[in-house]
Formats: C-alpha cells, structure tokens, sequence
C-alpha cells in the first residue's frame, strides 16, 4: 500500500486518536495537579491519577481502534478488502508522530546541554515542557520514576502503539477485552 493511499484511507482514524489523546491529556493534567496539592502521600496520589489518566487514555485509543478493525473485517468477510493484519501498528504510529518529534527534540538536545550550548538548554527545556503538556497523562510517571532521564519521553509512546496494534488485531477477530464483563442471557 502506499503512502498516499495510507494516510486517504486512516487519516480520520489517525485525527480521532490525536484528538483523544488531546482530551486524556487535559484529563491528566487536571488530575495529577489536584494530585500534587496533597502535603501527604503526594506520590502515591500522582502515582495513582497518571495510572488512572494512562488506562482512560488507552482504553479511547482501543476502543477507536476496535472499531477500525471490526469495519475491517465486514470488508474482509465481503470480499472487498484483503486481511491487512499491521494496519493497527501503521495506524498507531502515524498518530504517534507528534510524540515522536517531542521525543527527538528532547532526546537530541539532552547530551549538548551546558553553559557553551545554550541553544540545547533552550531545545530540551522546551521540548520537556511541551512533552508534559502533550502528554499530560503519564506526568505522574514522569516525575516519580524518571524525572531527568530523557528515555523515558520515547518509552511511553510503545503502550499507545501496543494497544492500537492489539485492538486492530482483536477487531480484526471480532474479539474483545471487555466481554469478560458483559451479561450473558439465560438459556431458555
């Protein structure tokens, strides 16, 4: 498939998932700040709102996903459409491009910073200051486990890519994670 043709047939798909982690991220931000003004136990209540925030966040990005593979499917059962099973992991990425770019920016600029390059303190303040507001939801986890390690900015971009691989793929089967809870209806 070419790119062209990619980004035609998934960019609402793609704009929906940067939207809803532009939606988890103000809920993320809001929690672990009313999570920060606690004086006691702060850590444990940041710790708790950025995991509450991460799975909200991931359970919108299955669910959108979910959905993308299910439609998937009928196209496959009808015949229109060929099995595409790395359609989720594509989908997953492209969204996650902005969150690529943070990363890099940090990443880059984290080894020259000093007094003689000021234009890498400038690059990597900016870039970790965009990367809590963008990512709002993982905040707590960023400044309890890794506060000054830039890694940490591209490693929490793998659950998102996880979870839209995964859901694509469980869509794909008609297959979901919360039929577990869901009420079966008595035999007759």
């Amino acid at each position: 498939m070419k790119l062209k043709e990619f980004w035609n047939e998934n960019k609402k798909i793609i704009g929906k998932l940067i939207l809803n982690q532009f939606g988890a991220t103000f809920l993320g931000i809001m929690v672990i700040t009313a999570a920060s003004a606690a004086r006691d136990q702060r850590a444990w209540l940041m710790l708790f709102a950025s995991c509450f925030a991460s799975i909200f966040y991931l359970f919108l990005i299955y669910n959108v996903i979910w959905e993308r593979g299910g439609q998937d499917r009928i196209k496959i059962d009808g015949g229109r459409a060929h099995r595409k099973s790395l359609t989720g992991l594509w989908i997953g990425l492209a969204a996650n491009i902005p969150n690529f770019i943070l990363a890099l920016l940090v990443l880059i600029s984290d080894p020259f910073k000093g007094p003689e390059a000021p234009w890498a303190v400038t690059m990597n303040v900016t870039g970790r200051s965009l990367c809590l507001l963008w990512e709002g939801m993982y905040a707590g986890f960023v400044s309890y486990f890794s506060p000054h390690n830039p890694i940490i900015h591209l490693l929490y971009v793998f659950p998102a890519i996880f979870v839209c691989t995964f859901g694509y793929l469980l869509g794909l089967s008609n297959a979901r994670i919360m039929s577990v809870f869901e009420l079966k209806h008595p035999k007759k």
